[in-house]
């Protein structure tokens, strides 16, 4: 007997429906605090580190997630999907070429940019993937009928709604 043999459901499945409502809380709860996380790892002050550790910390993410909707989880997979995000992302160009370009002219100004620019990346680029594959998951993809190149324009969109909730904060 389970915790949930005791409740009564009804044919339009309320029960189905609150155990939905919970898994997204949970899920979108899971995804906040990663990309708080990532935030905070931003400020590491040896760049290719920061990054290795903002992909750790999203390979355990999208593990997380997989193990509650019960997916598979698939490293090599992730970190496909993962790398081909943050390799392929502007703003990583951008913040490059900014902190390169600043760095020439005041080598003091590029690491103050970095601290500030960073965080904000590893937090909206958490954002955006973890929505990314909770939707995936939501509509019963795997970790295998994952095609980053179909959903690149939405994770553009992902990333700048990232942004937007980490001013909020």
């Amino acid at each position: 007997m389970t915790a949930t043999d005791d409740i009564p459901t009804t044919l339009d499945g309320t029960l189905e429906n609150v155990k939905h409502k919970y898994r997204i809380t949970q899920v979108n709860k899971l995804v906040r605090n990663h990309s708080v996380l990532s935030a905070a790892m931003g400020v590491v002050p040896v760049p290719p580190l920061t990054m290795a550790l903002i992909l750790a910390n999203n390979l355990k993410m999208l593990h997380k997630l997989s193990s509650t909707y019960g997916v598979e989880f698939r490293k090599d997979a992730g970190k496909a999907a993962i790398s081909s995000f943050l390799g392929g992302c502007g703003t990583v160009s951008i913040s490059g070429r900014l902190i390169w370009g600043l760095s020439t002219a005041l080598p003091v100004a590029a690491p103050v940019i970095s601290i500030v620019t960073i965080p904000i990346f590893g937090a909206a680029t958490t954002y955006a993937i973890g929505h990314l594959f909770i939707q995936h998951f939501e509509s019963g993809g795997t970790f295998l009928t994952f095609d980053p190149e179909k959903v690149r324009g939405h994770y553009a969109e992902l990333f700048a709604e990232g942004e937007e909730e980490l001013a909020k904060a």
